[in-house]
């Protein structure tokens, strides 16, 4: 499903977004002067219509009205953009293709509940020479709105049908345009609800990908919704003693966490590392002391024992396991889900999730608040996923995949929007359906990252490795794809890891994971600061006692 929180930084990208018209240019390949919206209306089918198509030198573009995407993604090589709508099941997707191409195609995923063609990361797929395609997933929608999800069909596009569909169409689509040469090979990337998607569609079509490169998948949507508003649930009402409403007590928590549990896998490093030792050893009752005298960093026991909720597994009251709990070092980006609504806001919705789910998929109406959840919605929504929207990748037999193609899935260790557990679940799941998978299938747990991306400021460990969005995030931002200083091949980015897996056939054995330091206050210029290899799941990166910590040389897989 979605995950349900977009960082912070899609904002900030954004500012930078602007509509770009390429110019036709006198002398093109044979493939750019394809490049009209003619061209491409003379080879879809009917109830297909073209909304747009466009040559770009510029080396940017950026969709006018895009809610959900509005970055311009930069760094473009010369290529045809092209935009297609399905009238009949009112969905569009997006291409780029490139005047050069390498006979590849990366479909990339969406985020969370978000409508509008993900271009950003298409531009992205386009530096490493393929083609890259898009779905809006059936409608047009920015961060935190459910609003749109009004009728079946608008549901399962952004379930699985639109780009389900999108891939299909697009496949013909590139192959025509590019004289009848074949696609070599089709990748995936997504994170958070593209992990979902991509996940999904493996247990769809089998067929349909060489390569999937999974993020953070937000895999279990029946659950993991009920499981968001049960969260809000423990911290409601807002004037209760255990309610945490101040994001200075979340920052407070994952500092004693770190302090704590750094050193229990052997190295001081300010990252948790292992996160079984830390559930065993670590004493909350540490940032207990007097609220009276200081309410932005100390907790109360009732504030301390709603913290213990959201570590535990939701279980409902009849015993019925739902969702596993958040952990421990993911406590700097529980905001997302716990700070308080506004307070003229009569609906009591925190970030705009609590309760959309539930009044938009599940039919409850506009009026249902989330002080009326009990533990049977939990059953409906689990009906209702199956009897029709059919979100939820909860498919653990991949054989047919298996056949012909291979996944990498990732996940930070402190995610707060995605509980690494249930990541954790959907791969031992799929390993107790198949037995050993490790021939198509590797999961690599990343210490210290959050969801998708990025790493708390007093943490600092290395995150970046090729993973959806991720290239982004530094510089040089919406102009970047792999990862940055050179950092651009198998060792370092996972997709190019999943390529040489797919391709030449290089099982994966460890993907070395970056953190870099800005330079100066423009946040534009940066240094390596660390790396760390990533191992195969349940394998961790030990430090050989000796060589430098920051030097992945010092680490090895066991």
């Amino acid at each position: 499903m979605a995950t349900l929180s977009v960082p912070v930084l899609w904002v900030l990208i954004s500012f930078f977004a602007y509509y770009v018209v390429g110019l036709p240019n006198a002398k093109l390949p044979h493939q750019s002067a394809a490049c009209t919206v003619d061209y491409f209306n003379g080879i879809v089918p009917s109830g297909i219509s073209i909304e747009q198509v466009q040559y770009i030198t510029t080396g940017s573009y950026a969709e006018s009205g895009n809610l959900g995407y509005p970055a311009a993604a930069a760094g473009l090589p010369p290529l045809c953009q092209v935009i297609v709508k399905n009238e009949t099941a009112n969905y569009r997707f997006g291409m780029f293709l490139p005047d050069n191409w390498n006979s590849k195609l990366i479909v990339v995923g969406n985020y969370a509940f978000l409508g509008g063609i993900n271009w950003l990361d298409m531009g992205a797929g386009t530096q490493y020479g393929m083609a890259s395609l898009s779905t809006d997933t059936g409608h047009n929608s920015g961060q935190g709105d459910i609003t749109w999800a009004t009728t079946q069909q608008l549901r399962v596009n952004w379930a699985y049908q639109a780009l389900e569909g999108s891939i299909t169409l697009g496949k013909t689509l590139i192959k025509t345009y590019y004289n009848n040469r074949p696609i070599a090979y089709s990748y995936y990337s997504g994170c958070s609800t593209g992990g979902r998607q991509g996940l999904k569609q493996v247990q769809r079509t089998p067929d349909m990908f060489d390569g999937a490169l999974i993020g953070a998948p937000a895999w279990d949507t029946k659950n993991l919704m009920p499981w968001i508003s049960k969260t809000a649930i423990w911290n409601l009402p807002e004037s209760a003693p255990g309610s945490i409403n101040d994001n200075n007590l979340f920052l407070r928590l994952e500092a004693e966490v770190v302090k704590q549990c750094d050193s229990l896998d052997g190295v001081h490093d300010n990252i948790v590392s292992s996160l079984s030792a830390c559930r065993q050893h670590f004493d909350i009752t540490q940032i207990r002391c007097d609220v009276t005298t200081n309410k932005t960093s100390c907790w109360s026991q009732a504030q301390i024992d709603t913290a213990q909720k959201l570590y535990s597994d939701y279980y409902t009251d009849k015993g019925d396991f739902v969702y596993k709990g958040l952990d421990y070092s993911s406590e700097a980006g529980w905001s997302t889900f716990l700070l308080p609504a506004n307070p003229s806001d009569p609906n009591n919705v925190r970030r705009n999730f609590d309760a959309q789910y539930e009044r938009t998929f599940m039919d409850y109406g506009p009026n249902w608040q989330i002080t009326s959840y009990n533990d049977s919605v939990v059953d409906d929504a689990r009906i209702r996923d199956q009897q029709s929207v059919q979100a939820s990748a909860d498919q653990y037999n991949l054989g047919n995949f298996r056949k012909k193609g291979k996944i990498i899935m990732y996940g930070g260790l402190a995610d707060s929007t995605v509980p690494v557990q249930h990541t954790d679940l959907y791969y031992n799941r799929t390993v107790q359906a198949m037995g050993n998978i490790d021939d198509f299938f590797r999961y690599f747990h990343i210490p210290g990252m959050a969801h998708c991306w990025g790493t708390p400021d007093n943490v600092k460990a290395p995150w970046m490795m090729g993973g959806a969005g991720q290239a982004a995030q530094m510089p040089p931002y919406n102009a970047g794809h792999s990862v940055p200083l050179g950092y651009n091949d198998s060792a370092h980015d996972a997709l190019l890891a999943l390529m040489d897996w797919v391709e030449k056939g290089r099982a994966v054995s460890q993907i070395i994971a970056t953190e870099f330091n800005f330079t100066d206050s423009t946040l534009q210029n940066i240094v390596m600061y660390r790396q760390r290899p990533l191992c195969p799941y349940p394998q961790t990166a030990k430090w050989d006692g000796r060589g430098n910590q920051n030097a992945a040389s010092s680490w090895h897989c066991m």
